[in-house]
C-alpha cells in the first residue's frame, strides 16, 4: 500500500505574543485521510494552531508545511493558491451578516483568485453544499433568520464548497445544545467520509472526538453507523494542548487510560445522544 501523502506538518513551531509562547516548539505530522481532535483549556493554543496552519499567523521559529510545501515565509498573495485547498469553520460560524446564505456559501468560490468557476458552477456547487447540510431551502435567507445550529451548518457548507483536501473546524459545537451538537458532528463525519477529507477539530468537548473515533457515515445506507473495529478507529487521534505544547498524543483508548490530571479534565462523561442513532 502506498504511503499516504503529508497534508500538514509543524516542525518545532513557536508562535509568541508579547514574548509569551502560545505554541512552544510544537511538532506533528498529519497525513491524508487522518482526523485529529485537539482538546485543551482556553488559552492552551488550539485556535493559534489553527490560524498558524492557515497562514493567518506566522511562526517566530520553526517551519509549517502544507501539502508538502514550506509555507512559513509565503506572502499573502502566495497563500491564495494554498488556501483554495483548505476549508475552515471559524468559531460561531463566522458568517457575514449582510450577505444571504447563498452569498455566504459562495464567497470562497467568488473570491478564488487562482481559478474562479463560472457563475453557473458557483450556484450549483453552493446549492449542492447547502443540500449536503440539509439547508437547501435557505438560499435567500440571511444569517439572522436562522438558529445558531443552522448557522453552524451553513458554516460547514461554506467550508466544504471548494472541495478542500484539509478542513479545519474551530470549536464547531461551542454554545450548542447536545442534540444540535450531535447534528454538527454527524455532518463533519459525513463530510470526512464522503469526500475523504483530512479533518482537524479544535474543541473542548470530548464527546465530539468520541463520536468521530467511533462513528462513520455509510454512503450506501446514508446513515451514521458505528466503526467496524476490525478496520480500526477511522484514523482518529487525540491531542491535548497545555501552554502551547502537547500534554497528550494518541488514540482514544490511550487517552482514556492516562492518569495525567490535566488530560483527564477533558474526558467528561459522554452524552447519551452521541451513543445512539438519531
Amino acid at each position: 500500500m502506498a504511503e499516504r501523502r503529508p497534508i500538514l506538518e509543524f516542525e518545532n513551531v513557536t508562535v509568541s505574543f508579547a514574548g509569551a509562547p502560545a505554541l512552544d516548539n510544537l511538532s506533528f505530522l498529519v497525513r491524508e485521510g487522518d482526523s485529529r481532535i485537539i482538546l485543551g483549556a482556553a488559552g492552551s493554543g488550539k485556535s493559534v494552531l489553527m490560524k498558524t496552519a492557515l497562514g493567518l499567523l506566522k511562526p517566530d521559529r520553526g517551519r509549517v508545511k502544507v501539502f508538502g510545501e514550506d509555507t512559513s515565509h509565503l506572502s499573502e498573495t502566495q497563500w491564495f493558491a494554498v488556501r483554495r485547498k483548505l476549508g475552515v469553520l471559524f468559531q460561531e460560524g463566522g458568517l457575514f451578516d449582510s450577505l444571504t446564505i447563498e452569498e455566504n456559501v459562495a464567497y470562497p468560490l467568488e473570491n478564488n483568485r487562482v481559478n474562479r468557476p463560472s457563475s453557473e458552477e458557483i450556484f450549483e456547487r453552493t446549492k449542492e453544499a447547502l443540500e449536503f447540510v440539509e439547508l437547501g431551502e435557505t438560499l435567500d435567507k440571511v444569517p439572522s433568520e436562522l438558529s445558531g445550529g443552522m448557522r453552524r451548518r451553513v458554516g460547514i457548507a461554506r467550508a466544504m464548497v471548494t472541495n478542500p483536501t484539509l478542513t479545519l473546524y474551530d470549536s464547531p459545537t461551542a454554545g450548542l445544545d447536545p442534540i444540535t451538537s450531535y447534528t454538527i458532528v454527524a455532518l463533519i463525519a459525513k463530510e470526512r467520509c464522503v469526500h475523504n477529507t483530512t479533518t482537524m477539530i479544535a474543541t473542548h468537548r470530548y464527546q465530539d472526538g468520541h463520536f468521530l473515533a467511533n462513528y462513520t457515515y455509510n454512503d450506501k445506507t446514508h446513515r451514521i453507523e458505528p466503526v467496524n473495529r476490525d478496520g480500526g478507529d477511522a484514523g482518529t487521534r487525540f491531542w491535548v494542548l497545555r501552554s502551547g505544547h502537547f500534554a497528550f498524543e494518541g488514540t482514544q483508548s490511550e487517552l482514556e487510560e492516562t492518569r495525567d490530571p490535566y488530560v483527564r479534565n477533558f474526558m467528561k462523561p459522554r452524552m447519551k445522544t452521541y451513543g445512539k442513532q438519531e
